[in-house]
């Protein structure tokens, strides 16, 4: 065997990365963050609303005058973010069963008939909370509607038209209008929200 021949059949050895050519990336991300911090603080929030909407009524065609109002109220555009919850009335083990048992029946469908029902977090990181969905948009009334009706069998959403119409209590839904910040950075209210107050249905983490 020829020198350059065992050469080329060595181990090459590793370089270590010249430190000269990497920008210090962690200062570079924290300033990226401060930046993002500084522009949420120059918005507002504005024009917080409440409905109260009875557990009965969910399911029913009364839904979507409860929609209607939310929407004549909102607009057809309004950034904002919102909560849909429950008051003390409604019993928490109820709620666990119709998530519970929609994921599960959802499962045994074929997948054409499958609806994206909003993701079942795990338990013991939302136990005891009365929020159900922590969510954002810029047509705030629009998406609500997917929410507490239904919405298109491929939108996840909480589709509360598949849920039954006999648990006590109410469903609370809280809207908070969201002003002189860019759409982009609604994530980061939203998942603050989700934080202190955890949300049973939801993908967490979107920032």
């Amino acid at each position: 065997m020829h020198d350059n021949e065992a050469a080329s059949l060595e181990t090459p050895s590793l370089v270590p990365n010249d430190q000269s050519d990497l920008p210090d990336l962690l200062a570079r991300t924290s300033a990226s963050l401060r930046d993002l911090a500084d522009r949420l603080d120059e918005g507002t929030l504005i024009d917080p609303v409440e409905w109260v909407i009875p557990m009965a009524d969910i399911g029913t065609d009364r839904m979507e005058a409860h929609c209607d109002a939310i929407a004549q109220r909102l607009g057809k555009k309004h950034l904002a973010v919102y909560a849909i919850g429950f008051d003390e009335d409604v019993p928490l083990e109820r709620v666990y069963a119709v998530v519970d048992g929609n994921k599960a029946r959802n499962k045994t469908l074929p997948v054409a008939d499958r609806r994206a029902f909003a993701r079942v977090n795990k338990r013991k990181g939302c136990l005891g909370s009365r929020c159900l969905y922590v969510g954002k948009s810029e047509k705030a009334a629009g998406r609500l509607r997917q929410h507490l009706i239904e919405a298109d069998p491929t939108t996840f959403a909480v589709h509360m038209k598949y849920w039954p119409s006999d648990i006590p209590g109410n469903l609370t839904v809280k809207v908070i209008g969201v002003a002189g910040v860019q759409s982009i950075l609604l994530p980061f209210i939203e998942d603050q929200m989700a934080h202190e107050t955890p949300p049973i249905l939801g993908k967490r983490g979107s920032v």
